[in-house]
């Protein structure tokens, strides 16, 4: 199994909004492709404007081969839905060994 970990800066006003949107749009889509497991957000205690979004895959060639065309698509519905404040702060991958 393969981890796609997201940060984002969203102000905790925002974020009932921006989980909404990620849930309908987001989650939705990913659901759709062959590997996807699951998909959960944390929030860190000692920074609440901070979320983790660990998006579970079977492997890497699945998380990988997700169609551009599909994540553009989906990425401009997203910003369609929630156009407020949120900062992309990155994307790690994490490989579950145990």
């Amino acid at each position: 199994m393969v981890i796609e970990r997201l940060g984002y800066m969203v102000p905790r006003v925002m974020q009932g909004a921006f989980l909404e949107a990620d849930q309908a749009i987001w989650t939705a889509a990913l659901a759709t492709q062959p590997g996807y497991l699951g998909k959960e957000v944390w929030r860190p205690a000692d920074d609440p404007d901070r979320l983790e979004l660990i998006i579970r895959w079977d492997n890497r060639a699945a998380w990988k081969a997700v169609p551009a065309r599909l994540l553009a698509e989906t990425e401009a519905r997203f910003r369609a839905a929630f156009p407020g404040e949120a900062a992309f702060l990155g994307c790690t991958e994490l490989e579950v060994t145990a």
